[in-house]
């Protein structure tokens, strides 16, 4: 008989009892928050342990927010593990993922990464079949894809719009210099018009003048 695989059937199966332990406490284990996040405008609702020296939750007085403690805390056998019975490891670059050990280690994707960033990481998660810690790969495989679809879709009709106004000054331009070539050929054919007139003008009234001019006899 294997008594090494009989072990570690058994450490699986109380892992798996201790999970489920764990899952049932975390229910009814309180928020630890700082003690000022329902009063201040500004505080945000995160855990600071209250140093005050008349504190009352400090002094741990009745009807006061609980302090953390061992109690509360999950069983050792199973501490720092995620859902999937596994250790999150913190994952920014391609390294990282290349150095984790998928029997024991899931992949926690940084937050502060970029969507282009996250998706070759999780591209490469999936490929190696490696545990997500924190969601399952191929939905948040979709809802990036579909973010950069959406995002190329509305760029590429802002640039139709931004041409089509470009078209637009464009022949408005060619419209306006067009009226201004017909104004400038109108004004100089008035001008040609208005000198033409004078100088009939002026040889009517020269002949008029010749013929009242009285010849000598």
């Amino acid at each position: 008989m294997d008594y090494t695989l009989l072990k570690k059937q058994n450490n699986t199966m109380a892992k798996t009892e201790l999970q489920e332990l764990r899952k049932k406490t975390s229910k009814r284990k309180p928020t630890f928050v700082v003690k000022e996040w329902k009063f201040g405008h500004g505080v945000k609702r995160r855990w600071r342990f209250p140093r005050g020296k008349h504190s009352k939750v400090r002094q741990m007085h009745k009807g006061r927010p609980v302090l953390p403690g061992p109690g509360f805390g999950s069983p050792k056998e199973v501490f720092g593990m995620d859902k999937h019975g596994l250790y999150p490891i913190l994952v920014k670059t391609v390294e990282d993922i290349t150095k984790l050990n998928p029997a024991k280690e899931s992949a926690l994707i940084s937050g502060k990464l970029g969507n282009r960033k996250r998706l070759e990481l999780l591209s490469l998660v999936q490929e190696k079949n490696i545990t997500l810690s924190d969601g399952d790969v191929p939905s948040i495989l979709n809802k990036i894809k579909s973010a950069f679809d959406t995002r190329k879709k509305l760029r590429q009709e802002k640039l139709n719009v931004k041409s089509k106004k470009e078209q637009e000054k464009e022949k408005q331009a060619a419209e306006q210099e067009k009226k201004v070539a017909e104004e400038k050929k109108s004004s100089e054919s008035s001008v040609e018009e208005k000198v033409q007139q004078e100088e009939k003008k002026q040889k009517e009234q020269k002949s008029e003048a010749e013929k009242t001019i009285i010849k000598p006899q």
